[in-house]
């Protein structure tokens, strides 16, 4: 179960742009006290985004015959960098509020594959993504159907209460395009999984539940999410307070 007395957990923090960075550090920041130590910081740079970017800055022309400018792969790298500089600063602060070991590193590839391949060597993961909608959302579970099992439930109230907002369990013995369902008729705050008991467990699993739920998604047991070789990124498995 999820305990605030147990120690020791190091969760992996990963985005693709500060936007949904800083909507994951907010999560973050009100599940800091259930044991969390360590915190790892990973910004993945879409590399489907830079390959179909233009190579130098070009012009688009609209069906309509409107102009607009289609951005550059310099002009990515450039809003990377500034975003990647943007989280790798508000994780130091977050860090530093809470007396937590921290590290950050900025790599290339799929968003969702390549934060589940680096999560292999961290308890809980941490997906970044903008909530849709001004109004604040309610926390969603997806928990094992058996009573008393990975902690889901506990922490998603928790993390509702603390939001102050409401919550909501889904058993995980729904087919899992019911849940998906059921996510994209729910206006959510967070999402909380735990990949070693529940159904979305491979990256392409949470890939779908992240476009179905529109808001972070906390994935339990990271280490058990199939590893993927293609993927298989890693950041320094013990920070000691520092960027990479």
């Amino acid at each position: 179960m999820v305990d605030a007395e147990q120690r020791h957990r190091r969760i992996l923090v990963g985005a693709g742009s500060y936007a949904d960075a800083r909507a994951a550090l907010a999560i973050l920041d009100r599940i800091a006290g259930f044991g969390i130590t360590d915190i790892g910081g990973l910004f993945v740079e879409d590399r489907g985004l830079m390959e179909a970017a233009a190579p130098r800055m070009s012009a688009l022309v609209s069906p309509r015959g409107a102009i607009r400018d289609a951005p550059s792969r310099q002009v990515l790298r450039l809003m990377w960098q500034s975003d990647a500089r943007a989280f790798r600063d508000r994780l130091r602060q977050l860090a530093a509020r809470r007396a937590l070991r921290w590290s950050f590193d900025r790599l290339p590839g799929d968003p969702v594959a390549g934060l589940c391949g680096a999560a292999q060597s961290w308890d809980w993961l941490l997906i970044g993504h903008l909530p849709s909608g001004a109004r604040a959302g309610k926390v969603v579970g997806i928990a094992p159907a058996a009573e008393g099992g990975d902690g889901v439930g506990q922490l998603t109230g928790a993390l509702a209460q603390s939001l102050r907002t409401g919550a909501e369990v889904i058993r995980d013995s729904l087919p899992e395009d019911e849940i998906l369902a059921r996510l994209e008729r729910v206006h959510a705050a967070a999402v909380v999984i735990d990949a070693a008991g529940g159904p979305f467990r491979t990256a392409a699993q949470i890939r779908a539940l992240l476009a179905a739920a529109r808001c972070p998604v906390l994935v339990l047991g990271a280490a058990r999410i199939p590893s993927l070789v293609e993927h298989s990124t890693q950041i320094p498995a013990s920070p000691q307070g520092k960027g990479g």
